[in-house]
């Protein structure tokens, strides 16, 4: 069980604003789009989120790397990658509620919580560490 944390940011906030904008999301490694809002969960060089949504190739969307998964800014971070979500590269589609999109806009740190049988998505939304919870059970385990 790995808890990822999306630190609030203009790149967060940024990916957030546009996913509520939008209309149509791809899935990734396949031509499928849904209406259902996400982002894709990566794990390549390290541990990050970006747009799903479809859009203008043109049009640049900024990568937001879990605390501590950033290639540019951390140490060792493909060895912590492999401990947090396995040892194999992917991208999968996260759906995102709105009301999750619109904390994440306001500047609300996201937690993914990754385990083998669900994903949990989390926001903090006081100083008190209060939480919502997001949780999308059995969609990604492998078939």
């Amino acid at each position: 069980m790995s808890k990822l944390t999306f630190k609030s940011s203009e790149g967060l906030k940024a990916l957030a604003d546009k996913t509520l904008k939008t209309t149509f999301f791809k899935y990734p490694y396949t031509k499928e789009t849904t209406k259902e809002k996400g982002l894709w969960l990566v794990k390549d060089e390290g541990i990050y989120l970006m747009k799903a949504f479809v859009g203008s190739k043109k049009e640049e969307m900024p990568i937001v790397y879990a605390e501590g998964f950033d290639p540019n800014k951390d140490q060792d971070v493909w060895d912590r990658s492999v401990d947090a979500v396995g040892g194999d590269d992917f991208a999968l589609f996260l759906p995102f509620t709105t009301m999750g999109l619109n904390l994440m806009k306001k500047g609300v740190d996201t937690n993914v919580e990754v385990t083998d049988k669900y994903i949990e998505v989390t926001y903090k939304v006081d100083e008190r560490g209060s939480e919502l919870t997001n949780k999308h059970l059995n969609k990604y385990k492998e078939k």
